[in-house]
């Protein structure tokens, strides 16, 4: 919260995922994850991570983590009986906001959501409370009680603006979609780095969304994404938001924070795969995978915050990011001879670290946060025991 800039927005980008656990003898207190024939067991988990506007991991902001009992209760029209796992929605988003306000920070959380926050539950949330908030659209919703639907409602307003977008690569994979009653996994295949040219339209709309209560109308501004040239797999975003879309500069604004979402996507392959490896744990009890996770989530961040800022500002004094311990130590390993008063740059330092973990140079691209947090848990080794030295004495 210290971190994060005064007098305006911090894109909060929220998005859930599950840790797959080894419990073969379903002792651990974890429950099932993904498809429930596939008998896979884990434990579901959601965050809000923080990152500035030009992407800068700046931290977690919220995070739970819970367990699945088994199917939910349906009403006849299949729908959950108590609301389903979208409620952990909103707990994160009220997380985040205590968060915010215990810290007493100026800053303003503009919140970012995936398909996945395309439900009743968040669409009134955002209503009620006025948050800053925008969603990416899976639901084709009706407009004003009318016949009107909301894609081809948008799809008719003017261009606004047009802008090129770094598109990055993405293996192939599959999705779930649904389409009235009917739920299929749809295939997405192989996409390439590309930069983008994107035409953006914009109009403000009521949506029609259905509560345990009834139907309701929903005030929300749409923004429609649509990539200009043909391509094997297009970029197409429709977004409801509840920033402004009076002028082209803040369509534009509504498109950049949503293309930062994808930092918390980073976030979960530092923390799950390249880095942290957070599903090899061993632990035996639900309450201490928690912890575990969440202190390896810590170091995800950093690691990820480390590498940005040594891209984004290489000039600055390592002193910006590193302890003096830490500097002490990480010179101590990699530059014993370096003069005693020099201090090094951010991207000095951070070579320095990513080669004590395993990088071998620039033809591989700058250092990644695999690299590097490898780098820097021998480096808080070494710190640790300067400092144990420095109190003896």
């Amino acid at each position: 919260m210290r971190r994060c800039p005064q007098s305006q927005p911090v894109i909060v980008a929220v998005d859930g995922t599950s840790l797959r656990i080894t419990d073969k003898g379903r002792t651990k207190g974890i429950g099932p994850i993904g498809s429930l024939h596939r008998g896979a067991q884990g434990v579901q988990v959601m965050t809000a991570f923080a990152v500035t506007h030009d992407g800068a991991p700046l931290g977690i902001a919220a995070q739970k983590m819970w367990v699945r009992s088994g199917r939910s209760k349906r009403n006849g029209n299949g729908a959950p009986t108590k609301g389903g796992e979208n409620t952990h929605w909103l707990d994160v988003l009220e997380e985040c906001r205590q968060a915010f306000e215990s810290a007493q920070s100026q800053s303003t959380p503009w919140y970012q959501l995936d398909r996945g926050g395309d439900c009743w539950q968040v669409l009134t949330h955002a209503e009620q409370t006025g948050i800053l908030l925008t969603v990416r659209a899976v639901h084709d919703r009706r407009i004003d009680d009318s016949a009107d639907r909301l894609v081809e409602t948008v799809n008719a307003a003017p261009v606004l603006a047009k802008k090129w977008l770094d598109v990055p690569a993405r293996p192939a994979t599959t999705r779930k979609r649904r389409i009235g009653k009917a739920r299929f996994h749809e295939r997405i295949p192989q996409r390439t780095q590309r930069r983008a040219k994107v035409a953006i339209r914009a109009t403000a709309v009521s949506l029609v969304v259905s509560t345990l209560k009834g139907t309701t109308l929903v005030p929300f501004n749409a923004v429609l994404v649509q990539e200009v040239k043909r391509a094997k797999v297009p970029v197409e975003w429709l977004l409801l938001t509840t920033h402004s879309i009076d002028k082209p500069v803040d369509v534009l604004k509504v498109v950049q924070g949503y293309a930062l979402r994808w930092r918390v996507e980073d976030f979960h392959r530092a923390w799950k795969r390249g880095l942290c490896c957070v599903e090899n744990t061993q632990l035996r009890s639900r309450d201490a995978i928690y912890r575990w996770a969440t202190l390896l989530a810590s170091v995800a961040t950093r690691a990820m915050r480390l590498t940005h800022q040594a891209r984004a500002t290489p000039d600055e004094p390592a002193t910006s990011q590193f302890s003096k311990l830490e500097l002490k130590a990480l010179i101590a390993l990699r530059r014993p001879d370096e003069p005693d008063h020099r201090i090094p740059t951010l991207a000095e330092a951070i070579r320095w670290t990513a080669e004590l973990g395993g990088y071998t140079g620039p033809w591989n691209g700058p250092p990644g946060a695999t690299t590097v947090g490898r780098g820097l848990d021998k480096v808080l080794v070494v710190a640790r025991a300067l400092e144990y030295i420095a109190q003896k004495r």
